[in-house]
């Protein structure tokens, strides 16, 4: 089995909320042990307690939320099964009462509220001190990318940058402007670059994650200067490079690579990535919704080779499918799984033998058991030692060079022309190495759009990614699949809903209902479309 998880789920008496019905949903009682603020081993333990915080996205209830947002739902390279977030992944019966906006805004304003704990005692303390220092600058990753994160979806926000106490608990908070938030986010990834190392031991935000985000912040205000530097700072430390294939850092249980620049980390073992649950302590299901439920067919049984226990949720649509020179790009075959065959020889169909090809009789079997699937979270690893267990603990990449490289090509696109040698052979670092010929431009937003799908697909990249352009209407294209696309179908027309329910709406996610009750929406308005 993979290593055990060094971010383990230790001391941090303060993660406990004492007012849940607040807008903020933090804390709002002082740190129960003094020695938490007061000292730098106890801020190193609040900041572990962040990343604890943070990775319960994918393992608790908000599991279905983080499969959504990693998954590109509701986007046009994915096809949308069923089940998990099926409310999302169709924009089907959504309001603000949808337990994911909530769960979306509570888990973010926690680590907000817990980030401002640890920044405020860090500056109380010996900022000369390493491990204060550390502690600082990570606290100010987390609540810059939270807010980052709650500002794509959500866009009306509200500040807040210090601990909530006794004495200001009846703060009301107002909406804060485009302008303010992105300059809380832009200084907080600044001090943080300036505090952080290079590197660190795996799970735990670096100066290389820092800018990263700074780029991907810049991208959202069209200053591609910005951008291209903080890009190119990165390119320029030899601690990261680019594996020899893409499914390279996705390969294995363990995801620490140099070209993975930040990676929620899981094991099975105790101090794991995860939660206690009725005495099961759970990974995530990111695997299993991505992997089809081929066990379900006669003849086939469980394989490692084959992923392990599936759910048959979201798949690559043809669209995304169809973007590869399958001739040429090697991700178009070491990336997806086509073909599945007949394992069980006890079971085997009349006629049959093991080896064959197992073709679906019908368009339930299809999309269910045997339609094409992404291996990036492909996991034989836990199974191949726990085969009973239904949770997986394979690491979960967040950040990659690959899209850092793409940041750049695409910033210089539009600061110096598609023709722009930067450009070109930023472009080229995913392209080439996928086995394709040299791109000599120029470059178009098509072109760079094909190149983020093909790379990036089900990495959480492409909503945002569409969004900042403005071009989510692409969904009423290619959102989902139908049987003109992919016969395989046939009978199946449910598979594109979200082409026909996608509105402008949908650009930005509602407030929580119980966010604007709580606040009055006279201090606290519904984002439009969503009254």
């Amino acid at each position: 089995m993979k290593k055990i998880a060094i971010l383990s789920s230790v001391l941090f008496l303060s993660l406990g909320m004492s007012c849940t019905d607040m807008l903020m949903e933090e804390s709002k009682t002082s740190i129960t042990s003094n020695w938490l603020v007061t000292t730098p081993d106890g801020l190193n333990r609040m900041v572990v307690g962040l990343y604890e915080r943070d990775r319960r996205i994918l393992t608790d209830n908000d599991a279905e939320l983080f499969c959504a947002l990693q998954m590109d739902y509701c986007t046009d390279i994915l096809l949308f099964n069923n089940g998990t977030a099926a409310d999302l992944g169709r924009l089907s019966g959504l309001n603000a009462s949808t337990r994911h906006f909530s769960r979306m805004w509570s888990h973010y304003y926690q680590i907000i509220g817990k980030a401002n704990e640890v920044i405020t005692a860090a500056e109380s303390m010996d900022m000369e001190d390493g491990v204060v220092k550390k502690a600082w600058g990570e606290a100010k990753v987390f609540r810059a990318r939270s807010y980052f994160e709650l500002y794509k979806r959500f866009e009306r926000l509200y500040l807040n940058t210090v601990p909530t106490t006794v004495g200001n608990i009846d703060r009301v908070f107002k909406p804060s402007g485009k302008e303010a938030i992105f300059a809380l986010i832009k200084d907080d990834l600044k001090d943080a670059a300036d505090a952080l190392e290079w590197t660190d031991q795996p799970g735990r935000f670096t100066k290389a994650v820092a800018k990263h985000i700074r780029a991907q912040v810049a991208m959202w205000e069209d200053d591609w200067t910005t951008a291209i530097n903080e890009c190119e700072d990165i390119f320029g430390c030899p601690d990261y490079g680019m594996m020899d294939n893409a499914i390279d850092c996705f390969t294995g249980a363990d995801l620490n690579k140099k070209e993975n620049l930040y990676v929620y980390q899981f094991s099975a073992n105790l101090g794991g990535g995860g939660s206690v649950s009725g005495g099961e302590f759970r990974g995530h299901r990111i695997s299993l919704i991505t992997t089809a439920r081929y066990q379900s067919v006669t003849g086939m049984d469980f394989a490692i080779e084959y992923g392990g226990y599936g759910w048959g949720r979201v798949y690559p649509n043809t669209y995304l499918l169809g973007l590869y020179d399958k001739e040429h790009d090697k991700r178009s075959q070491n990336m997806f799984r086509y073909k599945w065959y007949y394992n069980n020889p006890d079971k085997l169909p009349a006629g049959k033998k093991l080896g064959d090809e197992v073709v679906p009789k019908t368009a339930d079997e299809y999309i269910q058991n045997l339609h094409p699937m992404s291996l990036k979270y492909f996991d034989a690893w836990t199974r191949l030692d726990m085969p009973e267990v239904a949770w997986g603990f394979k690491d979960i990449v967040v950040y990659r060079l690959a899209e850092t490289y793409l940041m750049a090509a695409e910033a210089y696109y539009h600061r110096d022309g598609g023709s722009s040698a930067k450009a070109i052979e930023y472009y080229n670092e995913t392209w080439e190495r996928a086995g394709n010929e040299h791109f000599d431009g120029p470059l178009t937003i098509d072109i760079l759009l094909d190149e983020y799908a093909r790379e990036l697909h089900m990495e959480g990249v492409r909503w945002p990614l569409l969004k900042r352009l403005g071009m989510l209407e692409r969904v009423k294209l290619h959102g989902g699949d139908t049987p003109a696309e992919d016969p395989q179908l046939k009978e199946r027309t449910d598979l594109a809903q979200q082409r026909a329910n996608f509105s402008t709406k949908h650009y930005v996610w509602p407030i929580p209902q119980s966010e604007i009750d709580f606040m009055g929406a006279e201090n606290f308005p519904q984002n439009e479309g969503w009254l």
